[in-house]
């Protein structure tokens, strides 16, 4: 309980004289009682609200000062995150320019090799060009079967061995055209990294000149530009967001 509210609870109303404040014997007078003790009650009112307030700007103070070491080293924490930031971007932008400017053997400023990346190649063209060869070498063997009289006229089994040599020896012819083909390709992107028109026309270039290097081979010319007309429409079309 404050001192104002203790000065509320007094019972003036019952006051009565104490002890005589003077040596003549007089009473002292209950108004001047009452007015001391209102005075007393002041005062210490009044300083317990100066305590007070002081303990609130101690308070505030501290507060303060926390808050500020704080922010400083929230701040320091900010800065040196910002300049670990700057030496790593530095250190990365450093480093993409030196691998820009490395050139190869030619030059050039071609793709990372890996040996795993050329056997894919490879072995992506080589499947893909037996099973068309295949089919091309089925067809053909069956439509040299009936066209031919020699063939009509022998058995089942001769028919059916000559069919069957044509197909695996299609098949085998196209499964290295177009593993040389996309090998050709593979070659050129290491090296020089022309884009995709660029390494179409290098394995285009590789692998129907070895088409044209054997008389034999030429009548193979029309499937061999027909699957390069079919991965240049599948690589164009892959990158049209089609296939």
């Amino acid at each position: 309980m404050s001192s104002w509210d203790r000065s509320r609870t007094i019972p003036w109303s019952r006051a009565i004289p104490v002890a005589p404040a003077t040596a003549s014997g007089d009473m002292e007078d209950v108004d001047l009682l009452k007015e001391r003790i209102w005075r007393d009650l002041s005062w210490e009112a009044a300083q317990e609200e100066k305590e007070r307030k002081e303990q609130q700007k101690l308070a505030a103070a501290v507060a303060a000062d926390q808050n500020g070491e704080s922010a400083s080293s929230t701040l320091a924490n900010t800065t040196d995150a910002q300049h670990i930031m700057q030496q790593s971007s530095s250190s990365i932008t450093s480093t993409t320019t030196d691998s820009d400017v490395e050139k190869n053997i030619l030059g050039f400023v071609g793709r990372p090799y890996l040996t795993s990346d050329l056997l894919k190649n490879a072995a992506f063209g080589a499947t893909i060009g037996s099973i068309t060869g295949m089919c091309f070498g089925f067809m053909d063997s069956i439509r040299s079967a009936s066209s031919s009289t020699v063939l009509k006229s022998a058995s089942r089994s001769a028919q059916g061995k000559f069919v069957f040599q044509g197909t695996y020896r299609s098949g085998m012819f196209f499964g290295a055209f177009f593993g040389v083909f996309h090998t050709a390709k593979y070659a050129t992107r290491v090296l020089v990294d022309p884009g995709d028109a660029g390494e179409i026309c290098a394995g285009s270039v590789a692998a129907l000149g070895g088409v044209m290097a054997k008389r034999e081979w030429r009548v193979s010319m029309p499937y061999a530009v027909m699957l390069v007309a079919m991965d240049t429409f599948h690589v164009f079309m892959r990158e049209d967001g089609k296939a």
